[in-house]
């Protein structure tokens, strides 16, 4: 069993991650959330990508916590996950009309990526760092995905390829489809 800092043995954990059209839940929708389960000792890992196929927001909000709660791992680990990717979560629950699937129960313990860094920043007056830089800072590779041959960074994906992705789902669109990354 491994150890985090405090003394608590997570031999899986589970990261979430979710893609809007806005940072503001009252002006954007959920595009996608992606749930990925691993053994810290670097055995299995499993990803499993929720999209949206249509008019199915809540579902698709409601199946991936589903599967958070039920993967069996010992912590949550998450960018920001709890004032930004859960808090969203809820709220589009919220607009939806749809029961609030997000359990605090079945997502603690949870590691946020951003809190220490968040909380140095706070107090010196420096931005937050991006989640680049806390994964650099834990010595992980920055990922970076590429869209119609340019970097995709949040702002781009809000205004373009998630209002993009849905447009295509809705209208059935399966050559844009491809061309958006499904």
């Amino acid at each position: 069993m491994q150890y985090d800092r405090d003394g608590f043995g997570y031999d899986q954990i589970t990261t979430l991650d979710i893609e809007t059209t806005h940072w503001k839940a009252a002006e954007g929708e959920t595009v996608s959330v992606g749930v990925a389960v691993h053994d810290r000792d670097g055995g299995d890992l499993s990803y499993e990508p929720f999209h949206r196929t249509g008019d199915d927001e809540a579902d698709v909000i409601t199946r991936a916590l589903d599967y958070v709660s039920d993967c069996g791992a010992d912590a949550l680990v998450s960018y920001n996950g709890r004032d930004f990717d859960l808090e969203f979560l809820t709220d589009r629950l919220y607009r939806l009309g749809a029961e609030n699937a997000v359990s605090q129960a079945a997502l603690d313990p949870h590691i946020n990526l951003l809190a220490d860094r968040k909380a140095v920043c706070d107090r010196t007056g420096e931005k937050w760092p991006s989640l680049e830089e806390c994964l650099a800072a834990y010595v992980f590779d920055e990922p970076v995905t590429k869209w119609n041959g340019h970097s995709v960074t949040n702002e781009r994906f809000g205004e373009e390829l998630g209002p993009a992705y849905l447009e295509a789902v809705t209208s059935g669109d399966e050559e844009r489809l491809k061309r958006s990354g499904r």
